[in-house]
């Protein structure tokens, strides 16, 4: 069996938190890990690989939390939904491969019991059928979609409800909450895409980076053309509610999407009053069930606020009501609009070789850290393309243009100055690895326009 895990979320749900370049999936929200993390290390016992499909701005990300373990990726050169990526992760597999795909974002508890719901799923999907997994409700949840279903037959898939229709599925007994979990052979599903959604069928089929097979690297790299030729659908839409092979698996498993900080909270290690104490410098006074998620530099201190959703980063500061968090979804659009860079990234952003971070930013000047954080063997060339893997630096520097930037530069780590003069941006490196006492491994840069 193959482990798919989709792993392209856009990780605005848990915004200031979880940002476009670090979504809530590599972000260590429970038990001191990611939940991409948690997910890979979950599937470890019964499958025998993993295959990733994710956005190729997240690969840095991915594969240093992937760490040791053996795996192939799929990289998005831009979001298409669950269908295509589940499809160009199965095509690049044998008919007969069993897949087990999950998403990465997702905190199961009760291990046994969801190991032996996927031995249940396997099972019927060695007998050809697509399966679903349901998570037996345990409250009239509005924000989940829902399975209908006789035993293990699928008779419907429906909308996220009301709160009354949700009542009525509770009550009704057979509706189960759709986990986004699905198990069946490559093939088959392949089969299935074909007969339902043709033109998504021929678009990754004809897309010649799947046949090419995975880079030195282990990657797939599907272009941004054939990626736009892939229908923008979901894996319910384009098969599973049109489909007559579609079985179901009830599931008790402890499963939460972790889909907002109202589901968060009652995950967290909370104090007396109940308030959680995730962060550092806290000081809640009088103060009753707050979630309190603080990772900015001041101490955070409430006084007699109860229900408070309160969430600080470095950059950003949240404060909304609990039970009210899926509102957040309207803050993000307004902030799509005022102040776009704080949804794509922090100040601070992983790459390739290690960090970037933007200390201050000036309408003709520019102050930035560098890390270097590469195995003791490697070495790199940190030049303007390095540096434009931090999503602030490059908006910047197109704005600017290479050629009209200048640069200079010392080492943190010994404080002595690595350029007699200042440089010419297009014509600047610096070779450094980080074994060698010698080399850069941090380095404070000064970026001028003109």
């Amino acid at each position: 069996m193959i482990h798919v895990l989709l792993s392209g979320g856009s990780g605005t749900r848990l915004w200031p938190l979880s940002r476009l370049r670090m979504p809530k999936q590599y972000l260590p929200l429970v038990h001191g890990r990611s939940l991409f993390e948690d997910t890979l290390e979950r599937h470890q016992g019964f499958c025998s690989g993993h295959l990733i499909v994710t956005n190729a701005n997240q690969f840095a990300l991915a594969q240093r939390q992937a760490g040791p373990r053996a795996a192939t990726y799929v990289l998005e050169s831009v979001g298409r939904n669950t269908a295509p990526a589940i499809a160009m992760a199965c095509h690049t597999l044998d008919p007969e491969c069993i897949v087990l795909v999950t998403p990465s974002d997702h905190l199961i508890r009760d291990r046994e019991a969801y190991r032996q719901a996927v031995e249940k799923a396997s099972d019927l999907a060695k007998q050809g059928y697509l399966v679903t997994f349901g998570i037996e409700p345990a409250y009239p949840e509005t924000g989940f979609g829902y399975i209908q279903a006789q035993g293990n037959i699928v008779t419907a898939f429906k909308e996220k409800p009301d709160q009354t229709t949700a009542q009525t599925y509770l009550d009704a007994g057979g509706y189960y909450w759709n986990a986004g979990i699905f198990c069946f052979k490559a093939g088959v599903y392949m089969e299935e895409l074909k007969q339902w959604a043709p033109d998504l069928h021929k678009a990754v089929l004809e897309a010649s980076s799947l046949k090419q097979g995975p880079d030195s690297a282990g990657c797939f790299l599907p272009s941004i053309q054939e990626m736009m030729g892939m229908t923008d659908i979901s894996i319910d839409y384009a098969v599973l509610e049109k489909s007559d092979r579609v079985r179901v698996v009830p599931c008790s498993i402890g499963w939460s999407d972790l889909g907002s900080f109202d589901a968060l909270y009652p995950e967290l290690e909370m104090d007396s009053q109940g308030n959680t104490l995730t962060g550092q410098s806290l000081l809640p006074i009088r103060s009753h069930n707050n979630l309190l998620l603080h990772y900015g530099p001041q101490v955070l201190v409430t006084q007699e606020v109860d229900n408070l959703l309160v969430v600080t980063t470095p950059d950003a500061l949240y404060i909304g009501q609990r039970g009210r968090s899926q509102g957040l979804r309207e803050v993000v659009k307004e902030m799509q609009m005022l102040s776009p860079d704080l949804l794509e990234s922090y100040a601070e952003t992983a790459t390739s070789w290690g960090s970037a971070k933007v200390l201050e930013q000036n309408p003709d000047s520019l102050v930035v850290t560098l890390t270097v954080n590469l195995p003791g063997h490697d070495t790199l060339r940190l030049g303007p393309n390095e540096l434009k893997e931090h999503p602030r630096i490059q908006k910047i520097l197109n704005q600017w243009g290479d050629t009209n930037v200048s640069i200079q530069c010392c080492n943190i780590d010994n404080n002595q100055d690595m350029s007699a003069s200042t440089q010419n941006l297009a014509t600047w490196s610096i070779q450094c690895n980080p074994a060698k006492k010698e080399s850069p491994s941090r380095i404070l840069a000064l970026l001028k326009k003109g």
